[in-house]
């Protein structure tokens, strides 16, 4: 009974985050979607904040605590949105 109950909270706070993370997108890109500068500066926002998340040395042995993941990936999934929403193409793309 107990693992249900945990699967339900992780289901509702999976929920929640996703609502969160939708939210952010669309204010970035509902405030910057007349000005492809402004996406673009809210974009390098983003990556800056992903950037400096974890303080750790990249040549440090230890592994990235799971927050610093987490929170990566949800920024990675706000920026994917906003891209989205203001039609910005993925630099990944670009590469390709």
């Amino acid at each position: 009974m107990k693992q249900n109950k945990d699967m339900q909270m992780d289901t509702e706070l999976d929920g929640r985050l996703l609502a969160m993370r939708q939210a952010l997108a669309i204010a970035i890109a509902l405030s910057t979607r007349s000005s492809p500068q402004a996406t673009d500066m809210a974009l390098e926002l983003l990556d800056d904040l992903k950037a400096n998340l974890d303080r750790t040395p990249a040549d440090s042995p230890f592994d990235k605590p799971e927050w610093v993941l987490g929170a990566h990936d949800e920024l990675d999934g706000i920026a994917r949105l906003v891209r989205a929403f203001t039609q910005t193409p993925d630099p990944d793309e670009d590469a390709q």
